[in-house]
């Protein structure tokens, strides 16, 4: 992927996948979507995303801003964190702007969706919020590593989106030091692209498999160790009746799976969701909500944002 601009505090990253990738069908484009391109993109901005995540919560000269005598006065126990929201979809590529400035971008609702997204993960305090459309194209294994958390309509869509995340534990991981840290940017760069461009090309190779790469992830491994291998099941029984409206039904499961993850993100989001409408499902539910701004602000996640992607 690459970084195409950064929008406030926020970045906007782009995966651009290959004309080969797509065909037409009645004048419509469609995305082929058992292409090894599409999957091998899917599974690897999915890695990307992760092991950003844990470099900013092991490496030494970032987790040392946690103890910025300035920061901590402003902002206690601060600490940098990141939100990340993952979509896919159609968006028009093309230079935006006046006379004045002139920016390549891209624009489509799902550019807004990957934005929504993102801000979500405050709500339900996750580091990452994958969309169902990106879990569909993963290979199997995986989409093993993914957990379905909610379905929803977000502002400027009407579309359902169901939400999943990957489970991670990040005070798993050991500080250790940045062993470019010496090097210079345009070298360090320069590293990190080869190093990516040589694991792709092993992939591509049929040397290795993206599942494989993902299992032999010593950061991942590390972040999902502590996870209960039971908390999935709970947490799937209380959401399938969550889905089904047998809201009476589904909060003692999430109390349930709250017991064997205490504090989990979703879970207690989804428990705030049905207190505030005292476990009778409404009228008008059809399996899904829509996530509002008012939401975003009310409810308190276990995990506070100070920054983010």
């Amino acid at each position: 992927g690459s970084a195409n601009k950064n929008i406030g505090e926020a970045f906007l990253l782009v995966w651009k996948l290959p004309e080969e990738t797509t065909f037409e069908k009645d004048g419509q484009v469609e995305l082929n979507k058992s292409h090894f391109e599409v999957q091998l993109n899917a599974d690897m901005a999915l890695f990307s995303f992760l092991k950003t995540i844990a470099k900013i919560n092991k490496l030494s000269h970032i987790l040392a801003y946690r103890n910025h005598a300035e920061l901590n006065a402003r902002m206690p126990d601060y600490a940098i964190r990141m939100g990340f929201g993952l979509h896919m979809g159609w968006a028009i590529e093309g230079a935006i702007g006046s006379n004045f400035k002139i920016d390549a971008s891209y624009l489509s609702p799902n550019v807004n969706i990957s934005s929504r997204l993102e801000a979500a993960t405050k709500q339900y305090g996750v580091h990452i919020l994958v969309s169902g459309e990106v879990v569909d194209l993963m290979s199997s294994r995986v989409k093993a590593y993914m957990r379905e958390i909610d379905i929803v309509t977000v502002k400027g869509s009407v579309r359902p989106i169901k939400l999943h995340t990957v489970d991670l534990d990040v005070g798993s991981l050991q500080e250790i030091a940045d062993k470019y840290a010496s090097w210079g940017s345009k070298e360090k760069q320069h590293k990190r692209a080869a190093n990516s461009k040589r694991l792709l090309a092993k992939i591509r190779a049929n040397k290795v498999s993206t599942g494989h790469v993902f299992a032999h992830s010593r950061d991942l491994q590390k972040m999902r160790a502590s996870i209960d291998k039971e908390f999935p099941k709970q947490f799937e029984q209380g959401y399938k009746a969550y889905i089904a409206g047998e809201w009476k039904t589904a909060y003692p499961e999430f109390q349930k799976a709250l017991k064997l993850k205490p504090g989990d993100g979703p879970c207690v989001t989804l428990c705030n969701f049905l207190d505030s409408l005292n476990l009778i499902k409404p009228s008008y539910w059809n399996g899904y909500r829509a996530l509002t701004e008012k939401q975003l602000s009310q409810i308190i996640s276990p995990i506070e944002f100070s920054s983010k992607k």
